[in-house]
């Protein structure tokens, strides 16, 4: 039978994954949405065990903040694209003005 925290951390690895697939699909409403549900859980996480419990996992913890910082990476990566595309079109328009 699984602990409580394990329980936690399976969840959290289980949205960490839904994530990662929101973004590589180009889902970001439902990245922006799952993002805040994911940040929640892990502050329950954080603030419902202690530090003696959360020491018993502290190699789970470690993926899992690996994992995140790969996420915030490729988050950033994906930010970056759009704004570029975003400015891309906003100076294709504006020329498509000056033309006309």
């Amino acid at each position: 039978m699984q602990s409580k925290i394990e329980q936690q951390l399976d969840e959290l690895f289980k949205l960490e994954q839904q994530l990662t697939t929101f973004l590589d699909q180009q889902e970001y409403d439902l990245f922006q949405q799952q993002q805040d549900i994911f940040s929640n859980q892990i502050k329950t996480l954080l603030d419902s065990n202690s530090a003696e419990t959360l020491s018993t996992v502290i190699e789970q913890l470690k993926t899992l903040e690996t994992n995140i910082a790969t996420l915030q990476n490729k988050s950033e990566q994906h930010f970056k694209q759009l704004k570029e595309m975003s400015l891309l079109q906003k100076r294709n328009k504006n020329k498509l003005k000056a033309y006309k």
